[in-house]
């Protein structure tokens, strides 16, 4: 019973260390990256209960390390969020909308025409869209390549005159900052919602990343669709006033659309492991009845894999009609 007691105490002393010098060097970490000299407190804090531990009795070591835990947190909770830092070119205008009865203004849309994934035009617009002129959504899928389980989703919605617009919720990096999940964990990144042209946020990751692209419809009435678009509009407008952090785990692309998704689902959208490995999540779309279901999921995955016609339609004006072309049903890749 000794050995074991010894056992979980010395595991929580391991595990506090390591999470308390995570914390230090991650929490605030702009572009500069991680800050190892902050991370060498947690070090002293595991000597210090290591020599508790010793000298006094297990059960100070581990009081030392959890208060120290405890007060790390505390430091960690007085990171605040901002929209005034210094963003990457691509992130550095946020979107923001006004509602007038069914009509919907959105500012700053983007609508980059890109060379390669660093070369680009830049360019925002203004549009207002009708919700009366809804006529559908589609659920977007981006599995990376090499990372198992790992995946971008987004949102496009369709209008009667043609055009759609996209929502992806993303980091957003700072000039020279990279993506880190492990920092996601520690209010590194802010949260973005950014709105912009299928010819900007489908084709970079299709004909530029070359990461296959997943289209899929929506299965929803109207009155659905229209307010899965409205909670997306609120929620971006409400980050564009508040700003608030990216959580790998609790915040992050899937799980804010999965609180959208509940507009449009007939049933309870579960919080479960695909919403954290989001390369599965048209599986539990396909689960819950928002996508395709006439066929077993991997036919309708080849139905809707739009990179073929994607590279064939790159620079056209009818983008988004090209890439929902019917197509003949063939193996999907592997998500």
């Amino acid at each position: 019973m000794r050995f074991l007691k010894n056992g979980i105490a010395g595991v929580l002393l391991l595990v506090g260390g390591a999470w308390a010098a995570l914390a230090l060097a991650l929490t605030g970490a702009g572009p500069e990256g991680a800050h190892p000299g902050r991370a060498l407190l947690a070090v002293a804090l595991a000597g210090v209960a290591v020599a508790a531990w010793r000298w006094r009795s297990r059960r100070w070591g581990v009081a030392v390390v959890l208060a120290g835990c405890a007060a790390v947190y505390g430091w960690v909770r007085t990171e605040h969020p901002s929209n005034t830092r210094d963003w990457a070119p691509d992130l550095a205008r946020a979107p923001w909308a006004e509602i007038t009865g069914t009509q919907v203004t959105l500012h700053e849309v983007r609508d980059f025409r890109y060379r390669s994934t660093t070369d680009w035009e830049p360019a925002w617009y203004t549009a207002t869209y009708d919700t009366d002129a809804l006529t559908g959504a589609s659920f977007i899928v981006e599995p990376f390549s090499g990372f198992y389980g790992a995946a971008h989703t987004m949102v496009s919605f369709s209008f009667q005159d043609g055009r759609h617009v996209v929502f992806s919720v993303e980091v957003r990096r700072e000039k020279g900052e990279t993506f880190s999940a492990v920092g996601g964990l520690f209010r590194r990144f802010e949260l973005a919602y950014v709105v912009g042209d299928e010819r900007d946020l489908i084709q970079l990751r299709s004909n530029h990343r070359h990461d296959d692209v997943y289209l899929y419809p929506v299965q929803a009435s109207k009155e659905r669709v229209t307010a899965f678009f409205l909670d997306m509009v609120q929620r971006m407008n409400g980050l564009h006033t508040a700003p608030e952090f990216y959580d790998t785990l609790t915040s992050n692309c899937t799980t804010n659309l999965v609180r959208h998704f509940e507009k449009v689902a007939t049933k309870d959208v579960p919080y479960d492991h695909r919403t954290l490995m989001p390369a599965f999540a048209d599986e539990l779309a396909y689960e819950l009845g928002i996508i395709d279901t006439d066929v077993p999921l991997e036919q309708v995955r080849a139905r809707y894999h739009i990179n073929a016609r994607a590279l064939a339609a790159q620079g056209q004006d009818d983008f988004s009609q090209r890439i929902r072309a019917p197509q003949a049903t063939a193996t999907a890749p592997a998500p």
